[in-house]
């Protein structure tokens, strides 16, 4: 397992990861705004957006983070 950030309210590191999937509209808006930055920048884009996402959970204080994959 990758080290993981501090939480910003309490600053422990332990966090529950669920990964879900990203709804269909969200996903066409993002996959609108990665087209020109994938064609134009190849090899500097970011690439295609994924279909799922992850969100942490703080083990301590229960602080809820939404993390891009």
């Amino acid at each position: 397992m990758s080290k993981q950030p501090p939480c910003k309210r309490c600053g422990q590191t332990n966090w529950r990861t669920e990964t879900r999937s990203k709804s269909t509209p969200r996903w066409l808006l993002e996959f609108v705004f990665a087209v020109p930055d994938v064609l134009i920048y190849q090899s500097e884009s970011a690439g295609w957006p994924q279909k799922t996402y992850e969100r942490w959970t703080c083990e301590n204080c229960g602080r809820k983070v939404r993390v891009a994959r």
